[in-house]
């Protein structure tokens, strides 16, 4: 089994370095060529390269830095590369350049009495790459240790060739190993990145939309969870993809293990003091950098924030460059003065959440909903995979006038975990003896709104079917996202035990 090219995403040859164009992938492979820290830098805002990417290109743009700087004394160099990690975390705030930075001030007061500061860095930026390919190889080897055989793993957007890295220790320790992908909206890094990269290993893996999560662990199909990590705090928490928090939440009420694959965390004492990034909302609705938005919603408003934050407690193991981690061994490591765990706290929820398609009448009860609950809009998440949310209800929304913004599937956990979220009201397909009927996700909306407190309130949705362009995920507006060799999981309509809405009286 050959290691994927994500493994290493970017190449230093001969002065210079190029970068695998993560966001055309699968439909081509080809490297962007670096020679400029403004290269590097557009690369990460534009999501060019991410996640290992990131860090390499940091890294190599700093030893480009160190190259044009001969001549420079120590200190002149070291105003760069500190300058170099602010603007590197101005374009990506929640990953810690500015941490990474602190391997360059160490050197300095490691460097010996020489002129060529800029060569001594630039050496010893190249031993830090070899030195974290061999520890990311490691970890890889540890995860494999860890999971069961066989195994039948759940992964949320990709972990730079570390699954296919695990994938090969699967292989020569005899274990078996299948993997399911969310498709991780908006980017669709795990249909895009992790199948793909896993179909051309030879490892099973089918795709599901992120809505899909809840259904796939409720039918026992899950044996444990594997996600990176952007960040981690000294706590334990983490910050990841957003998705991943719902992820956890949902394995942990399945008793399902959720590993997530960490590095040190430098300062940050706990996930509620990152920065958590906000782009343009308009990336929601492009693909491989063009619009793919229907005409009539060129105006609607969305929300996408890129990351979200898994608290410690719903970690089950904290797999690090040199061990694996209890979240309690974790915080024993790192955490100053033996303080506690820090969470964060929403303030009163300011939006109403609606899943499925109401009927035509039921508009008017949530613009009336809206302001009995003094809300001021409400989220509605896209319902993949045929987005019935964009396609369906928004039209009918904007129609209506009832003030609403799109959001991914896999952004509802982070709402509900920020307190963001008022009621949720779930429009039902069928009702029978075991509990509504829904489409996907409705299972995944019923149980996030139960485990933060939230009410729910159900509701009749239409019957009657509009057609749209996706009838799975392997497309998206109608155009090819899915990877050759990848499966697609089959997906069922999602019932909702009557159990769900006993806890506070059927509200």
């Amino acid at each position: 089994m050959n290691q994927s090219p994500l493994f290493e995403p970017a190449l230093w040859e001969d002065g210079r370095f190029k970068i695998l164009d993560e966001t055309l992938l699968p439909w081509k492979t080809e490297y962007i060529e670096i020679r400029d820290v403004a290269q590097a830098l557009e690369a990460v805002r534009s999501m060019k390269t991410r996640a290992f990417g990131q860090v390499l290109t940091f890294l190599y743009a700093a030893a480009l830095a160190a190259r044009s700087a001969k001549g420079k004394n120590s200190a002149e160099l070291k105003a760069d590369l500190v300058q170099l990690a602010e603007r590197f975390a101005e374009a990506r705030p929640t990953f810690d350049f500015k941490g990474l930075a602190g391997y360059f001030l160490s050197w300095f007061n490691e460097s010996p009495a020489t002129d060529d500061a800029a060569g001594w860095i630039e050496k010893k930026i190249h031993e830090l790459v070899a030195t974290i390919f061999k520890a990311r190889e490691h970890r890889a080897k540890l995860t494999a240790e860890l999971l069961p055989d066989p195994c039948r793993l759940l992964t949320h957007c990709n972990v730079s060739g570390e699954l296919v890295a695990m994938a090969r220790h699967f292989q020569a320790m005899g274990k078996k190993l299948s993997v399911i992908a969310t498709e991780t909206r908006p980017y669709l890094q795990g249909s895009r990145l992790t199948a793909w990269e896993l179909a051309q290993a030879g490892v099973k893996v089918d795709v599901i939309p992120d809505c899909a999560i809840a259904q796939v662990m409720a039918r026992g199909e899950v044996d444990a969870v594997v996600v990176g990590a952007d960040r981690s705090a000294r706590n334990g928490d983490i910050i990841n993809k957003v998705g991943t928090h719902p992820i956890a939440v949902i394995a942990g009420q399945y008793a399902i293990p959720f590993y997530a694959l960490v590095q040190d965390p430098g300062a940050l004492e706990s996930g509620a003091a990152a920065s958590i990034e906000e782009r343009p909302s308009a990336e929601l609705f492009h693909l491989q950098a063009r619009s793919v938005a229907p005409e009539w919603a060129a105006a609607i408003s969305g929300r996408y924030p890129a990351f979200d934050v898994t608290p410690a407690a719903l970690i089950s193991r904290l797999i690090a460059f040199d061990q694996v981690y209890t979240p309690e061994a974790f915080r024993g490591k790192f955490q100053r003065n033996g303080a506690a765990p820090q969470e964060k706290k929403g303030a009163g929820g300011n939006s109403l959440l609606v899943y499925g398609v109401p009927k035509r009448a039921s508009y008017a009860h949530l613009a009336h909903a809206l302001k009995a609950e003094q809300s001021q809009n409400i989220l509605l998440p896209e319902m993949r995979p045929h987005l019935r949310g964009l396609h369906v209800v928004a039209r009918e929304m904007s129609a209506q006038s009832v003030p609403f913004q799109i959001i991914s599937d896999n952004m509802m956990g982070t709402f509900f975990a920020q307190g963001q979220i008022r009621r949720l009201y779930l429009f039902y397909a069928e009702l029978d003896a075991k509990g509504p009927a829904g489409i996907c996700g409705s299972l995944l909306a019923v149980l996030l709104a139960r485990a933060h407190g939230v009410p729910v309130e159900l509701l009749a949705a239409e019957t009657s079917e509009t057609a749209t362009a996706d009838q799975d995920v392997s497309t998206f507006m109608g155009e090819k996202v899915s990877p050759d060799g990848a499966g697609l999981y089959p997906l069922e309509r999602e019932i909702l035990p009557w159990s769900l809405f006993k806890q506070d009286g059927g509200k």
